[in-house]
């Protein structure tokens, strides 16, 4: 979004950062953790302000949104694919050649941190509906708009999409995408999401697990 290049590496033997967090950079040595962070780390770096061009109220509301989507919507995508979903299971077996014993003991770790997160507490069927609660709050939000805060994209779209894109194209048919088809102004907006920044995006894709990304 910001045209600063970068790589990424695929590194089975180190995939989290020293505070335990898979969001994390690397920059001439100096390891950044947490997509939050990432993102200011870039921004004073680089020199960069993708939110410029807004007023300080669409910022502030951008801010609320995108606290609402790391903090909240995050959780309900967490437990309903990695506890509620069987059929997940299945696919993370397949897909990411993780054997099944590790996978329980990554299943049993989501529960325990989104217990103590709080939103791990409700029943199933509760966490649904703040899944949905949280999706059509999004959608009431975008409205009409083309990205998040308007004709732009801020960094609030960073938020938005890095988590939407996990239901549009990584739902397996479950609860949350059933969830997610209610709300067609998401869906267009990953689509045009998908275009404005990753016209290469079949080119940096696994497709299933099926072949190597080629960039």
């Amino acid at each position: 979004m910001t045209k600063v290049p970068f790589m990424t590496e695929n590194d089975s033997g180190r995939n989290r950062s020293s505070k335990g967090k898979m969001t994390w950079i690397e920059y001439n040595g100096h390891e950044v953790a947490d997509s939050e962070f990432c993102i200011q780390f870039i921004n004073k770096t680089f020199n960069i302000d993708l939110d410029k061009n807004f007023s300080d109220e669409e910022i502030g509301a951008g801010r609320a949104i995108q606290r609402m989507v790391d903090e909240h919507l995050y959780w309900t995508v967490v437990l309903q694919r990695w506890v509620y979903d069987p059929k997940h299971g299945i696919d993370v077996k397949k897909h990411m050649k993780v054997p099944w014993l590790v996978f329980c003991i990554g299943r049993n770790k989501i529960k325990n941190q989104s217990y103590a997160q709080g939103v791990g507490r409700h029943t199933e069927e509760e966490v649904l509906q703040v899944m949905d609660e949280d999706l059509q709050a999004l959608s009431k939000f975008l409205g009409k708009k083309t990205f998040m805060l308007g004709e732009q994209a801020s960094q609030t779209d960073c938020a938005v999409f890095g988590m939407l894109s996990q239901i549009h194209w990584q739902g397996f048919g479950g609860a949350a995408e059933k969830l997610y088809k209610k709300y067609p102004n998401l869906s267009a907006y990953c689509e045009r999401m998908k275009a404005e920044f990753w016209p290469d995006w079949d080119d940096c894709i696994t497709h299933g697990g099926t072949r190597k990304a080629s960039k």
